[in-house]
């Protein structure tokens, strides 16, 4: 199966900007995106990192928060007041959607 041109697109954006990012701290270090798999982005560091690069790495990855899924809150809310009005199959049903979004929306 080929991979979207969205994803593609998305694993170059990422790797300009983790590039961009240490370029603006003064390092030099090759960002490059990698074949997706399984629609997923992944990118190759090919230059050994330096300790402040590395640094900033880490930093930069601890920072990063991604944006909350409204669906998954959605979710989550109607499991909780299924479980505090002890509602078993509507907990269960919630769970099962919650388990299908997952793997439709998180994959």
């Amino acid at each position: 199966m080929p991979t979207p041109p969205h994803v593609r697109a998305a694993a170059a954006q990422a790797a300009r900007d983790l590039h961009d990012a240490f370029r603006a701290h003064g390092c030099t270090v090759e960002v490059v995106p990698q074949p997706p798999v399984n629609g997923q982005v992944y990118l190759a560091i090919y230059d050994p990192l330096s300790g402040t690069e590395a640094r900033l790495l880490t930093a930069a990855l601890k920072a990063y928060r991604p944006p909350p899924c409204e669906e998954c809150r959605a979710h989550k809310r109607t499991w909780a007041e299924a479980v505090r009005t002890a509602n078993s199959s509507a907990a269960t049903e919630t769970l099962r959607a919650m388990g299908v979004h997952q793997r439709h929306a998180h994959v």
